[in-house]
C-alpha cells in the first residue's frame, strides 16, 4: 500500500493506545503497529487501558471488546467522557448486533473484526489520522483568525492611544510651563496647592508616556546582545525582600538577539510585578529559555523561523478562564479600581512591546495553581 510522505510524517507524531487481553494477538499487532506510529502504549484490559489513557492522553485508541475487569466498550465510553474527540477503533471477533449498537451509541470511530487484516487495520488507523489532522487544521485556522482580529484591534488601539497621548502631552506641557509664573504671585497656601498640581501633572505625564508606548509604531535603539541576564536582574530585583523564590532553566549559551533593552525591561518588569501581585504570601517564579523553530503550522502569528521562547511561570492565584482572553486589553484589571493612575495598562504595554519586536506573547493559567506567560522573540537570522 502506498502512503504519502505527509501521512508518514503525521503518523510519527501520534501516540496510539492498544488494549488487548490475549497475549499472542497483542504481541503480533504490537509488532505491526510500532512501525508506522510515533509512540505505542499497550494495556492488557480496560482498567489498565483507562489508566494509560488518563496518564498519556494518546491521540488514537485501539481496543478489543471482551476483556476481564472492564470490557473495551465500557472503557471506550469512559474515554469518550474524558475526550469526546479521540478516535476509538474496536477490534473484536464478535459481530453481534448488540455490540455494534453499543459501539455506535458510544461514538466508536471504526470497527475491525478478528482475525485482523493488517491492511484493513492500517487503513482505519490512517482514516483516524486524517480526521485528527483535519480537526487540527480547523483549530489552527480558528486560532489564526482570532489572532488576526486581535492584531486589528491592537492596531486601532495604537492609533487611538498615540493621538490621545500627543494631545494629552501638549495640554500637560502648557500646565507645567504656567506653574513657575503662578508660583511667583502665590502665598504659602497657594504654593502648597501648586506643588500638588505639579505632582499630579507629572503623574499624568507618566500616563501619557505609557499611552504613547501603546501607540508608537517603531522600536528604536535596538541592539544585539544577551537578553537572559537582563531578565534575571529584573526577577531578582522584583522578588527582593519578599517570600517569593526564583529559579532559572536556560538552555546553555543562547545566541544574541536584537532588542531594545529599555523597552523589554519595561515589559518584563510588568510581567514580574503581575506575578508578584498574584503571590502575596510567597511562591516561586520560574524562568525557562529555549531556542525553538516556529513553522506555519503553529498557532502563532509569527513568520516561520527561529525564536527565543521564554516561559515565565508563577505559583500564584491564577487567572479565571473568563478573564484570561482579556488580560492584554488596555485598562483591563482584576484588581479593582483605585486612585493608582494607569492601572490596567502594564500588560497591554507589555503585549505591545513584544509585538513591536516582531514577537508574540500569550498566557496559560489554572486557578489556584498559577500562570505561565509565553514570549517568543525573533532569533538571529
Amino acid at each position: 500500500m502506498s502512503v504519502s510522505k505527509q501521512d508518514q510524517d503525521y503518523l510519527k507524531k501520534l501516540t496510539v493506545l492498544y488494549v488487548e487481553d490475549e497475549k499472542d494477538s497483542r504481541e503480533q499487532l504490537t509488532e505491526f503497529l510500532r512501525r508506522p506510529v510515533g509512540t505505542l502504549i499497550t494495556a492488557t484490559n480496560g482498567i489498565e487501558g483507562l489508566e494509560a489513557f488518563i496518564k498519556h492522553q494518546p491521540h488514537i485508541v485501539l481496543t478489543d471488546i471482551l476483556m476481564p475487569g472492564m470490557d473495551g466498550l465500557t472503557m471506550a465510553k469512559k474515554i469518550k467522557e474524558i475526550n469526546p474527540m479521540v478516535p476509538v477503533v474496536v477490534i473484536t471477533a464478535f459481530e453481534q448486533t448488540d455490540y455494534l449498537m453499543r459501539a455506535i451509541n458510544i461514538g466508536i470511530s471504526k470497527y475491525v473484526t478478528k482475525p485482523v487484516n493488517s491492511y484493513m487495520l492500517f487503513e482505519n488507523l490512517l482514516e483516524c489520522a486524517h480526521l485528527l489532522r483535519a480537526e487540527e487544521q480547523l483549530s489552527l485556522q480558528h486560532q489564526h483568525e482570532i489572532q488576526r482580529l486581535e492584531m486589528k484591534h491592537n492596531e486601532t488601539m495604537s492609533i487611538l492611544s498615540n493621538g490621545i497621548a500627543n494631545d494629552f502631552n501638549n495640554l500637560l506641557q502648557a500646565i507645567l510651563e504656567s506653574m513657575p509664573l503662578i508660583r511667583l504671585s502665590a502665598d504659602d497656601m497657594g504654593r502648597h496647592y501648586i506643588d500638588m498640581i505639579e505632582q499630579y501633572t507629572n503623574e499624568a505625564n507618566v500616563l501619557a508616556e505609557r499611552l504613547n508606548t501603546l501607540g508608537n509604531d517603531t522600536v528604536t535603539r535596538m541592539k544585539s546582545g544577551q537578553l537572559i541576564p537582563l531578565i534575571k536582574r529584573i526577577i531578582e530585583k522584583g522578588i527582593k525582600d519578599s517570600a517569593v523564590t526564583c529559579s532559572f532553566d536556560c538552555q546553555g549559551k543562547l545566541p544574541n538577539i536584537k532588542f531594545a533593552d529599555y523597552m523589554l525591561q519595561q515589559a518584563f518588569e510588568s510581567l514580574v510585578e503581575n506575578s508578584m501581585e498574584s503571590m502575596p504570601s510567597g511562591g516561586t517564579l520560574h524562568l525557562e529559555a529555549r531556542m525553538t523553530a516556529v513553522s506555519e503550522h503553529d498557532a502563532l502569528l509569527l513568520t516561520p523561523g527561529n525564536y527565543l521562547h521564554l516561559s515565565l511561570s508563577d505559583t500564584g492565584a491564577g487567572i479565571s478562564p473568563a478573564d484570561l482572553p482579556k488580560i492584554f486589553d488596555p485598562y483591563f484589571t482584576t484588581k479593582g479600581k483605585d486612585t493608582q493612575k494607569g492601572k490596567g495598562l502594564s500588560l497591554a504595554i507589555c503585549h505591545t512591546i513584544i509585538i513591536k519586536h516582531g514577537g508574540f506573547i500569550n498566557a496559560e493559567s489554572v486557578v489556584g495553581k498559577g500562570t505561565t506567560f509565553h514570549i517568543w522573540l525573533p532569533g538571529p537570522k
